[in-house]
């Protein structure tokens, strides 16, 4: 079991049941390239971990701050309307789109049966394309 320090709770990313060990934060306890992350970590801010799979690591950090977007920000997040794939939808259809979609995505296997039905599918595909409709957007 890998020990968490205030750097390494990730409240989100547990409760879509993800261990710690599962994340690039976790990967590979006891290796004796930990004293250099740490280093890293303190240069950084974070280790060359999150870089062997950025894809993922992306995954996680957008999912997390989306959902915490979601719950501080103050602004009315159905003012905002964007055009995508010919239907109109709010700042908050996006933001709750975004989230659906990479709750699916961290949460399926990689070779889920579930991965093959088209809407899970679209759900997920779907992300990255509103992420880049709608992030100028996102403040507060």
């Amino acid at each position: 079991m890998i020990k968490k320090g205030l750097n390494e709770l990730r409240k989100y990313i547990d409760d879509l049941g993800i261990k710690l060990e599962d994340t690039p934060q976790g990967w590979c306890p006891g290796d004796s390239r930990e004293e250099g992350w740490s280093k890293q970590r303190e240069i950084y801010g974070f280790d060359s971990r999150e870089t062997w799979s950025l894809d993922y690591t992306f995954k996680l950090w957008l999912y997390e701050r989306l959902r915490m977007y979601d719950e501080v920000n103050v602004i009315d997040t159905g003012f905002h309307k964007f055009d995508y794939k010919g239907k109109l939808i709010t700042f908050q259809e996006c933001i709750d789109r975004m989230i659906e979609g990479l709750r699916l995505d961290l949460t399926l296997g990689d070779f889920s049966e579930e991965r093959k039905i088209k809407e899970i599918d679209e759900k997920i595909e779907d992300v990255m394309p509103i992420f880049c409709l709608c992030h100028k957007c996102l403040w507060w």
